[in-house]
């Protein structure tokens, strides 16, 4: 799924794909793209319970709705902080009343990209991920929520034993697993150039940061080409979970 638009004021052109992976018999990934509304989002729904897609789906569809179904008008349009806050907090109170409705265990991880006329906002829960690619330089916009990622800002971990841990898919914030839960929400800038990716961790569990950033350096201003290219080397490393990306290119 690809195509074009304008966001934060300036061309754009985005991709998104989801994949399987080589192991697991169902996807219990899901994406969005909502250009029209300046919406790009991935979860992951957990994997092991009951209804991991369920989750991913239920989410990403309340989120959906939850969204202006068109470009709010010239005096309010820039996404604030609070706002968004509070359409995750009902997509999160959405999805835990299906899961109490369906006697499942299901929750899942949410990241966002929610563009406004001239800036945007990223938030995410869980350890699904944002990147944003500027000159050259790959940076992780987002820290996961995680029980590793815990124990790295402890000391007790490194970055490599993190990725080595058996505890390394345990995470501490998910939409659905209770009645509240709390986002990270922080905003970004974007310029001519700039590419930022949102994964889960079928691609970030499977594919190190540099791989990542060596994929962005040979396809910086084609998403289409990027995303398969990322999809393709979480498979060849393996493809033990669901993959799914979407990148947003700014143009020049």
């Amino acid at each position: 799924m690809h195509g074009t638009c304008h966001l934060a004021g300036m061309a754009a052109e985005y991709a998104g794909m989801t994949d399987p992976g080589r192991i697991r018999p169902n996807n219990e990934d899901a994406l969005l793209l909502a250009p029209e509304t300046g919406l790009f989002a991935v979860a992951d729904g957990l994997g092991g319970l009951d209804a991991g897609d369920v989750a991913s789906r239920t989410a990403l569809t309340r989120l959906r709705q939850l969204m202006p179904a068109s470009p709010p008008p010239p005096s309010d349009r820039e996404p604030s902080h609070s706002r968004l806050a509070a359409i995750i907090a009902a997509t999160n109170r959405h999805t835990y009343e299906q899961r109490l409705a369906l006697g499942t265990t299901m929750a899942t991880t949410l990241a966002l990209v929610w563009f406004g006329a001239c800036s945007a906002l990223v938030a995410h829960v869980g350890d699904s991920r944002i990147y944003r690619w500027h000159r050259g330089a790959l940076t992780r916009i987002t820290s996961d929520h995680s029980l590793v990622h815990a124990l790295c800002e402890q000391g007790a971990l490194t970055e490599a034993q993190a990725r080595q841990s058996p505890q390394r898919h345990v995470i501490t914030r998910a939409i659905g697993a209770e009645a509240v839960v709390q986002p990270s929400i922080q905003a970004v800038t974007v310029a001519p150039g700039d590419v930022l990716l949102l994964c889960t961790d079928g691609l970030t569990g499977m594919v190190p940061d540099e791989a990542i950033a060596a994929g962005l350096r040979q396809h910086p201003s084609d998403p289409g080409a990027l995303v398969g290219r990322l999809v393709l080397l979480a498979n060849e490393a393996g493809g033990h979970d669901n993959i799914t990306v979407i990148a947003i290119t700014i143009r020049q």
